[in-house]
């Protein structure tokens, strides 16, 4: 893979350099003059990675690994280019969104330290290399005030998804207005991409169904093969597990509409990490119903289907008095569930039996009413403690990896 990323590296930058004046093949019968040739202008070196990028959106594999070391190889051309061709704005426009694609800033450090670069409006350049460098109070005071819709068409889409970004946790009706204003400025490019991704995260945030259901089938429809869809199935599931769908069971259906968008396949595969960080989180009803839901979807395996009876079973332990939740998980083979699920079936046989085993005397011991089921048997309160605190055992290792920055 590493080959085939460095030979489309190769093959494009390649291309840009046949493609310069400087190289063009002269004219006339005379020899032409051994000449050096010509280096790349910035907007040139930086219209070859968004292409790239904007292939990885498609799901170019190859393409997106080769982007992450142009970003590192465009370093050294960009700072080091002759102060005149700082004065076409092309060029300034391509050094912003350098470093808005990740970037390194020094391209935008050395640029500013000649003054406010041509054809920028104030304040953007500064701006973007706050936000990059993690200075986001400044960056929102620099960057906010500026229309995206102002700019050239190429940095414009970008400018949005930045400003969305930087508001979402404060204002996400505002910041929703924005990622619908990147995708439409900049279609069909990683910028909608991430626009779409954050779309949808937002919506599951504030509970808009609607737009939940909407985003994603949007994203699935036009990104499905983006180098990015794994990670978005992932965190998608793992938003709607904020849904308290055990308190309020109205809201379930609509987001079971919402999974849809998706092939059974990926239905199962959101179904069940949905399933697996409700039950680790105590959140045991939607454990359940997402477990089930995985049941009623034809055409799964046999690993499947070890896996949702896996959730059904550890989800219902306390309500069913741990008897039928414990045969059930005595049927599990454990070797077809993933190692992390094997743990969750360990600590939950483990429960079960403790329940099943325990004496039937009454307790006094009570739970909050957040975490209590309705049909609980009240001798087997003391043991629902218990069971959170054992399948919360296996929350750390069910943890997803520290994130990278969230780059468009």
């Amino acid at each position: 893979m590493r080959r085939i990323a460095q030979g489309v590296a190769t093959a494009l930058l390649l291309a840009l350099f046949a493609a310069s004046p400087a190289l063009a093949e002269p004219r006339g019968d005379a020899p032409a003059p051994a000449a050096a040739p010509a280096k790349p202008l910035p907007f040139q070196l930086v219209r070859t990675l968004q292409s790239l990028q904007n292939q990885a959106a498609a799901g170019n594999r190859a393409a997106h690994e080769a982007q992450g070391r142009l970003l590192r190889e465009f370093e050294e051309p960009l700072t080091h280019q002759d102060p005149a061709v700082w004065t076409d704005p092309r060029n300034t426009r391509a050094a912003v969104q350098y470093v808005l694609s990740g970037g390194q800033p020094a391209v935008l450090q050395e640029l500013l330290k000649a003054g406010e670069p041509a054809g920028l409006p104030p304040g953007l350049a500064q701006g973007a290399l706050a936000y990059v460098t993690g200075d986001l109070d400044k960056a929102r005071t620099l960057l906010m005030p500026i229309d995206p819709a102002s700019l050239h068409e190429s940095l414009a889409g970008q400018l949005a998804l930045v400003q969305a970004t930087l508001i979402m946790r404060n204002d996400q009706k505002q910041a929703l207005k924005l990622l619908d204003q990147a995708r439409l400025l900049a279609p069909g490019s990683l910028v909608e991409e991430g626009a779409l991704r954050r779309s949808v995260f937002i919506a599951a945030e504030i509970n808009e169904l609607d737009r939940l259901e909407k985003a994603t089938a949007q994203y699935v429809r036009r990104f499905d093969h983006s180098v990015y869809a794994d990670h978005f199935r992932q965190a998608f599931a793992t938003s709607l597990a904020r849904f308290d769908v055990g308190r309020d069971p109205a809201k379930f259906p609509q987001l079971v509409a919402t999974l849809h968008a998706f092939s059974r396949e990926q239905q199962r595969a959101v179904l069940l990490i949905l399933a697996r960080d409700a039950l680790v989180n105590g959140r045991f009803e939607q454990a359940r119903k997402a477990s089930e839901e995985v049941a009623k979807l034809p055409g799964s395996d046999q690993a499947t289907v070890a896996r949702a009876s896996l959730y059904t079973a550890a989800a219902r332990i306390a309500v069913d008095k741990a008897d039928g939740a414990l045969e059930t998980l005595k049927r599990i083979d454990p070797n077809r569930l993933q190692p992390v699920e094997q743990e969750i079936h360990r600590t939950a046989l483990r429960v079960a039996s403790q329940i099943v085993d325990a004496p039937n005397a009454g307790t006094t011991a009570t739970l909050k009413a957040t975490t209590e089921p309705p049909d609980l048997d009240p001798r087997m309160k003391q043991f629902l403690s218990s069971a959170e605190r054992s399948l919360n055992q296996a929350q750390a290792m069910l943890a997803p990896p520290a994130k990278e920055k969230a780059r468009p």
